[in-house]
């Protein structure tokens, strides 16, 4: 009797133990979640494509997704085709007060000069502007820039004819008549002072308003923390790169922005990008001087009905910096 009992106690610990190893065996082949990042054509997001190409994300699954417009992207974002995404800090309040649980981890840049509104010899001014059509991305960055500039000229939306444009439509609305002056970045600039347009407004007006951002979903970021971190290693690593090597870091732009060299170069001078030490003071979650910026953000955007008016006094970036993934000095 006793030997069968010890038959039987260890037959039952071979099952345990299989049944062990199966588990154990099951959770190690799980396959890391596939972190789409949108990205635009814009010099400040750079170093995520660069970053890609020079497999600087080891292996890790993270696809670089490049879209038309950040309208699309964050209507992408909101329809859970994309885990992460580039944007602006305004549009990034924007998904926060739409109830979307995201986390802020990298500051890119800063646009100092890059975001302009370019317009027909003609219009010399801002203040020209009252009456005309004026092209706009209305519900992505180009509508906050319109505000600040229509504001600080003392003009209100009102005075003009806003045009609701994507960026790389914009040459043709000129072309057609339909707008005297557009909202633009790089390397849509580019292509609309070659055919004549000046610029009567850049964000130097505005200096450090525009911050372009990294964030991820919330559940994402607490489940794949690996990912993220790899992420986050690869882009300093290309924005070292691209400082070393930055003619040999424009051949890798160069076919999507269709620029030449030096004009791709010209076009980082509108913007700086974020340093690992300025990161980690912006990501601060006790002490960042992002939440003195939100207050001067917000009051636009709800201007211009983009953000919840509950949410106008409330402070919507608490809780959502996240600099743990920055790497060490």
């Amino acid at each position: 009797m006793l030997m069968i009992l010890l038959k039987k106690t260890k037959w039952a610990i071979f099952l345990l133990s299989l049944l062990s190893g199966l588990v154990l065996s099951s959770c190690a082949s799980k396959p890391q979640q596939e972190l789409r990042i949108s990205s635009l054509l814009w010099p400040g997001y750079e170093p995520l494509v660069l970053a890609e190409k020079l497999g600087y994300f080891q292996k890790a699954p993270i696809k670089i997704l490049d879209y038309l417009s950040n309208t699309d992207a964050i209507a992408a974002f909101k329809n859970h085709s994309l885990e992460a995404g580039a944007f602006t800090l305004d549009e990034t309040l924007q998904l926060l007060s739409d109830g979307v649980d995201i986390q802020i981890v990298l500051i890119m840049d800063t646009s100092d000069g890059g975001d302009v509104i370019l317009a027909n010899p003609d219009i010399q001014s801002i203040s020209d502007l009252k009456g005309h059509p004026v092209a706009v991305e209305s519900s992505a960055v180009g509508a906050y820039v319109l505000q600040r500039a229509l504001e600080l000229n003392g003009l209100t939306l009102d005075d003009i004819d806003v045009i609701s444009t994507h960026a790389m439509e914009q040459q043709q609305a000129f072309k057609n008549g339909e707008v005297v002056a557009a909202v633009t970045f790089d390397p849509y600039r580019t292509e609309l002072i070659q055919d004549g347009k000046h610029s009567i407004f850049n964000s130097k007006s505005i200096p450090n308003e525009i911050i372009d951002v990294l964030v991820v979903r919330t559940d994402v970021v607490e489940n794949n923390p690996k990912v993220i971190r790899q992420l986050i290693q690869g882009w300093f690593k290309a924005l070292a790169f691209q400082k070393a090597n930055p003619k040999k870091a424009a051949e890798y732009a160069l076919p999507r922005y269709k620029v030449s060299t030096e004009e791709y170069l010209k076009s980082l001078s509108g913007l700086k990008f974020t340093t690992l030490k300025e990161n980690k003071t912006l990501l601060d979650r006790q002490a960042s001087p992002l939440y003195e910026l939100e207050p001067k953000l917000k009051k636009t955007l709800s201007s211009l009905g983009l953000v919840n008016q509950v949410d106008h006094d409330t402070l919507l970036l608490s809780n959502h910096l996240n600099g743990r993934f920055l790497p060490n000095e």
